[in-house]
């Protein structure tokens, strides 16, 4: 027979592409994963010229069907994001080195079959988390939302638009659209974006899970029609693909994560982007800098893990520096929680297009029923555009007896986050010994649980999944459980099923993990989980949900219906951004023959349950003073009206003595002005910030420059009585808060020393410190409200009533006027403001 084997080397004719895989000794503890449309073997012979020991780990076709295929891209991206497996970077290797970026630390052969597999199920399952390729067209096959809807803005949204109008006509460009989670953001921005005529679009966020959200609206709604939709893999794919679209008549959105665009070196698919003009960039979720408040700054810089922290973490001056790299005619920012932002000064008023809470949707849904009550042929309700969205029941318990002393334990031992201690498992790492499916304190969670469920009773909780109300209403039939570490899911998980036959009702539900370690891959994309959910709901099967930080920013189960909250979380960006994924619309539509249609609110109702009361109180007075200072009402006075209007649309309900109460406003403003009672006027007055922007004020600067410094030996001078020939002086002890960031504030939320913001030190001249001088005559504003018998809450209180016989004498032997007050009231950081009112109120 004739040997053919050097033309076998020549003859290759029609070769499927092929993903492959190889090791080389040259980077050692490194898989390199690509693909070709050649013969695997030639491919490997010409890298062995860089990498001449390499060993071939890998081969497989790179199909799905007779004629899709797929790339190392879809390969690559499960490395990544499943597997966690890093790329090789340029600083890894030596000088002179061969460098290739698709090499992946610790990956194996085993690894790159199961992302085969993944992509194999992807394709048969049309979760459209990877690229397809035709075969006859070699163009990226992904799925397209049909272009169905026409549904108009609400009025909320039609006014934002307009706004957004007004704002760039008049040549503001930096604008933010602070509207509640569920208003419609990124709808709205879309809109703004044909309302200004845009060409080219460019949506950048923290949370890269929200891309699937920008696609179907922007694919799916008919005013957007001219809009095609883009990437980062689809950059990838083409370099030209932007100008290519724009030559051809397309408008083009490009969506990019943050975390996409880091590092120092630019990246070959964001050239084309970057040498463009962007008419509207569009910031999602811009409050990306929310855990970058001083615990969290502190924690980083010690090396300290805070339980909440999460892998889409990005800093603020990271993510600023990455936005300056475009040109831009606009930029609008969107945020359903700028707390942190507000605070400064970034933007005016002419820059916020929207400034909607949740609890405006509701006035706006209410209005429009009263209007179409009057009517003469008033519409069926559901043609109300704000029909569905729910009210939110919120239950702040506290845990149960055994937890409750168990906390308290821990807090004695000074561990700050107590709740996340009692839930955190014997190893928050995955275990071959499964220590990370047990708690530390088990017999306390079977506990809570037991209790929750209702086959426990407990004086300070109520056994809500037992109660027959929750029942018949069909509520808490989809709950998401928020717990503070990712092996805490596995250890609840763990012990329900290892307890299934002592619950009345928790061994109903169907149990979603989508966080925990013991099985990372179980639920890959959100679109998997959103399925598993509507799968149940489908089956009329109840699901509980089990998370720490995933699916709770920019992702919507229209499904969820009550919120668990079980760990500690000291922002309020945070915990509004996850108790919000209750608050969407779910509505079911029903048609008879004849094509009459009615619709059913699936969700009327939410349930937030917290088992930590106090940071339900303070988050709510925080979010009803950002919003009052938002809207030019500062002061406790004006503070109880704002949460007295929030309870009533979102009540919160509490146990006392073994009663069921609604808490009212003054509630809250006690329990968050609540302090010790040995604490004296120099201490109380010590922690209150100051504005040092206020001495540009002449009447405030001539007062505040005849003060002493507060805890100086000079001592505290009080005005004399008529007829004296001295004052006398009242004895403070020193004031022991020395300097530092945390005890002096300009106007920047974190109270760092830029302009503005005076200091704690004295020059070289031994010239007064501004600081303690203004922190004197806050002394005397507090001792006011101490001598006073008229109960003062704010500084409004006391400008209020400073006049009247008593209070004139008063205020005079003190050594305050009506007219510094009154400046300081008119001019004083409006967040400053709020903690002199709190001083004044104890």
């Amino acid at each position: 027979m004739m040997d053919l084997a050097v033309l076998d080397q020549w003859i290759v004719g029609r070769v499927d592409p092929h993903i492959y895989a190889f090791t080389t000794n040259t980077i050692p503890n490194y898989l390199k994963v690509g693909d070709t449309y050649r013969p695997v073997a030639m491919r490997l012979r010409e890298w062995r010229e860089h990498f001449p020991d390499l060993q071939k780990e890998y081969e497989n076709i790179a199909k799905v069907s007779d004629d899709t295929y797929f790339r190392d891209f879809a390969v690559h991206s499960f490395l990544e994001q499943e597997k966690r497996r890093i790329r090789l970077a340029p600083g890894d290797l030596l000088r002179g080195e061969y460098y290739s970026r698709e090499f992946f630390r610790d990956a194996t052969a085993q690894d790159v079959e199961e992302a085969i597999a993944d992509i194999q199920k992807d394709f048969k399952d049309s979760t459209n988390k990877y690229q397809f390729y035709n075969a006859d067209t070699h163009l990226p096959e992904t799925h397209t939302y049909p272009r169905t809807e026409t549904y108009p803005p609400r009025p909320n949204q039609d006014k934002t638009i307009k706004r957004f109008r007004k704002a760039i006509d008049s040549g503001r460009t930096n604008l933010l659209m602070y509207a509640a989670m569920r208003f419609g953001k990124s709808f709205t921005s879309m809109c703004c974006a044909t309302e200004m005529e845009a060409n080219l679009v460019t949506v950048v966020s923290a949370k890269a899970d929200v891309k699937e959200e920008w696609k179907k609206t922007v694919q799916s709604h008919e005013r957007f029609k001219d809009y095609l939709f883009f990437t980062g893999e689809d950059l990838i794919g083409n370099e030209n693909i932007i100008r290519q679209t724009l030559d051809a008549g397309k408008k083009v959105v490009v969506f990019l994560s943050l975390q996409d665009l880091q590092g120092d070196d630019i990246k070959e698919k964001h050239r084309e982007l970057l040498s463009l003009t962007i008419d509207l960039l569009i910031v999602d979720e811009t409050h990306f800098g929310a855990r970058a408040e001083k615990y969290g700054k502190v924690l980083r810089k010690t090396g300290k893990q805070h339980p909440n922290d999460t892998d889409d973490y990005i800093e603020l001056d990271d993510a600023k520096q990455q936005l300056k790299s475009f040109t831009t005619r606009v930029t609008l920012h969107l945020s359903g929680t700028p707390y942190r932002i507000l605070m400064g000064s970034e933007f005016s008023k002419d820059d916020i297009i929207a400034f909607y809470q949740f609890s405006d949707i509701v006035k706006e849904q209410e209005e429009w029923t009263k209007t179409n009550d009057a009517a003469d042929e008033p519409e069926e309700e559901w043609e109300n555009p704000y029909y569905g969205f729910p009210q939110m029941i919120r239950f702040a318990f506290n845990p149960n007896e055994s937890s409750r002393r168990r906390l308290k334990e821990l807090r004695e031992n000074g561990v700050s986050y107590a709740f996340s201690a009692l839930l955190k498992p014997r190893s928050i790492r995955k275990s071959d010994d499964g220590s990370h499916k047990r708690f530390v304190f088990e017999e306390e969670v079977l506990d809570l649980l037991s209790v929750i469920d209702g086959s426990k009773a407990d004086d300070e909780l109520l056994g809500f999944l037992d109660y027959e109300k929750i029942k018949s209403g069909n509520m808490c039939r989809h709950i998401v459980c928020v717990l503070p570490y990712c092996s805490s899911c596995d250890a609840i998980e763990a012990l329900i099923r290892s307890n299934a036959d002592k619950f009345k009702n928790l061994s109903d539900y169907e149990i979603v993990n989508i966080s925990g370690v013991d099985q990372p891959n179980a639920y890959r994309s959100p679109s998997d989980i959103k399925h598993k959910i509507r799968e149940c709901e489908e089956a009329d099967k109840k699901t509980l949900t089990l998370t720490v930080n995933r699916m709770l920013t920019g992702s919507t189960v229209e499904q969820w219906d009550t919120m668990l909250f079980l760990k500690d979380t000291a922002s309020p960006q945070e915990y509004d951004q996850a108790i919000f994924r209750l608050q969407n619309q779910y509505v079911k539509k029903y048609t008879d023959h004849d094509g009459h249609v009615i619709k059913y609110n699936m969700k009327p109702q939410t349930l937030l349950v917290d088992f930590d009361p106090n940071r339900m109180f303070t988050m709510q007075e925080q979010m009803s003073q950002i919003y009052n200072v938002n809207v030019d009402e500062a002061g406790n006075s004006r503070l109880e009206e704002r949460i007295r209007e929030e309870l009533r649309i979102s009540p919160i309900i509490v146990v006392n003595h073994d009663k069921m109460e609604e808490v009212q406003a003054a509630d809250i403003l006690q329990k968050v002005s609540e302090y010790s009672k040995t604490r004296g006027v120099a201490e109380e007055t010590a922690e209150i910030p100051v504005d040092s922007t206020l001495m540009d004020i002449d009447v405030i600067r001539r007062a505040i420059e005849r003060e002493n410094e507060l805890g100086s030996k000079a001592g505290f001078t009080m005005k004399a009585h008529e007829g004296d020939d001295e004052g006398s002086d009242l004895e403070t002890p020193d004031n022991q808060t020395e300097g530092g960031d945390e005890d002096s504030h300009g106007t920047e939320p974190d109270g760092g020393q830029d302009a503005g913001t005076a200091t704690e030190t004295r020059d070289e001249s031994g010239k007064k410190d501004t600081v303690k001088q203004f922190r004197s005559y806050y002394a005397r504003i507090l001792f006011f409200a101490f001598l006073t018998r008229d109960v003062v809450i704010s500084l409004e209180d006391i400008i209020a009533r400073i006049e009247t016989p008593d209070n004139a004498r008063i205020a005079n032997n003190i050594g305050i006027t009506k007219p510094v007050l009154e400046a300081i009231q008119g001019n004083i950081n409006k967040f400053i403001l709020r903690d002199l009112d709190y001083k004044i109120h104890n």
